[in-house]
């Protein structure tokens, strides 16, 4: 196995330890938890290549749809991916895939961490909002209000830090070096 490959596979399974812990850290909010899971999201996002960073999204999503208790709160199963919060976790996948996607492109400078990890969460945030019209039958607006504002604020201060540390992990995990 190349050096470079299993490099990678090291990383990835360290990064999803990180998010399953990120995961239990919850502040309950009416409906939607507030949780640290985005934040593990960006960190996947902006340390691993695109492939690697949906592949443990993926495996994070499938390792909670068999029942394991790697979702907010301890819970998992089928049941959570189809109930209020399934928008959110579901759609991890396109936050890992249009930031990492973005920084491959873009350079991992912190301009390009920060940017790339805002367009994730907005679509992460969309996406987990939109989610619960038809699961909790309210109004765009009403769900928009719901799952979307009250993340605003905590989620800015998330992408900050996330990408402060990522720009300094960068270089002691052999990344390539920022454009």
């Amino acid at each position: 196995m190349k050096r470079e490959k299993l490099h990678n596979l090291v990383l990835a399974g360290i990064l999803l330890a990180v998010l399953v812990v990120c995961s239990q850290v919850t502040i309950p909010l009416p409906i939607i938890p507030l949780t640290l899971q985005t934040f593990g999201i960006g960190l996947i996002a902006s340390l691993l290549p695109v492939s690697y960073a949906v592949e443990v999204v993926l495996a994070y999503l499938i390792l909670g749809a068999v029942g394991l208790p790697v979702f907010a709160g301890f819970s998992g199963g089928f049941a959570a991916l189809m109930g209020p919060t399934g928008g959110y976790l579901v759609s991890f996948v396109l936050y890992a895939l249009v930031t990492a996607a973005y920084l491959k492109y873009r350079g991992r400078s912190l301009a390009n961490l920060i940017s790339g990890n805002v367009l994730g969460a907005v679509v992460n945030l969309l996406c987990g909002s939109l989610w619960m019209v038809p699961v909790l039958h309210l109004s765009v607006k009403s769900a928009l209000l719901v799952g979307l504002v009250p993340f605003l604020l905590p989620g800015l201060i998330k992408l900050l830090v996330v990408a402060l540390i990522a720009l300094r992990l960068q270089g002691s995990l052999g990344l390539r070096p920022q454009r």
